[in-house]
Formats: structure tokens, sequence, C-alpha cells
């Protein structure tokens, strides 16, 4: 059974201690761990499993250029320059908007592209809960990578 999806095929069960969590912030924080998981492992293994995660009125800004639409999101991520990647995420910090229907979290850590050096990025998301089901997208999504001349 499903607890907490983010589409039909990426579908996540968790558990906090001996029941699954009822404050608003520690539903935010699991809603939020589960998104960052799934998310980066998915980016990692095939990015193009990552449109069902978007909506039609879903925004991306990736390096400063928006995209606006689970087409063209999809689109974006496809076309990044490399052939493989891994995300190491450091840290993640989310709170609920307002209600238990939104989620905002913020994610830093480093990824490593081919034969790259790794670098740092930031990362941003809104998530919504659809419908009050257990399914839940990303509305707005801002990226950032760091690189830095030393």
């Amino acid at each position: 059974m499903c607890i907490l999806k983010f589409s039909a095929m990426l579908c996540i069960a968790f558990f906090i201690g001996s029941g699954i969590a009822t404050d608003i912030n520690e539903q935010a924080e699991v809603v939020a761990s589960s998104l960052v998981t799934q998310y980066y492992q998915t980016f990692d293994e095939n990015r193009s499993h990552l449109a069902m995660l978007y909506r039609e009125n879903s925004q991306l800004h990736f390096e400063g250029t928006v995209h606006t639409g689970r087409e063209e999101i999809s689109q974006k991520l496809k076309s990044l320059p490399f052939n493989k990647v891994q995300h190491t995420v450091s840290t993640v910090d989310a709170q609920p908007m307002i209600t238990s229907q939104a989620v905002v979290l913020a994610v830093t850590g480093q990824l490593k592209a081919d034969d790259d050096l790794p670098h740092y990025f930031s990362e941003t998301f809104i998530l919504l809960q659809e419908n009050g089901s257990n399914s839940w997208v990303i509305s707005n999504q801002i990226f950032r990578l760091y690189l830095h001349n030393h």
C-alpha cells in the first residue's frame, strides 16, 4: 500500500516510529525526505522519469531561465549536457506552507557530472498535495549550480 506517492510510478511508503507522521511539521519533513530520496535517485538513473512529478502549470527556474509545464521541464532536464550524474545531498530543510497541503523545501549538496569535479548546488522545491490525496507534485523549483574558481 502506498502511503505517500509522487506519482503512480514513484510511490514511497514511510513511517516515523511505529505510526504515520501526525504533526504538520513532522509531515513536511517526511514528505521532503521522501521527495529528495526519490527525486535525486531518479534524476541520477533516468531523468526522463521525472516528468510525472510535474503538472502543466509547474515552473522550473534553472540557472535563471524559466521553464513552464511538464513537457518543457522534462525537455530541459533531458537536454542537460552530461551522460552520467551523481547527486550527494548535504542538507534538506522543509516546512509546511500555511496548511498541510503544501511544503517548501531547500536542498544543498554536490553533483558530479561525467568526469567533471563535483560542484555545489542548491535547489528549492514547493510541493503540492493533489486533491487531498497522498499524491504530491512539484509546483515550483529553483536550481542553482555554484561554480567557483579557486
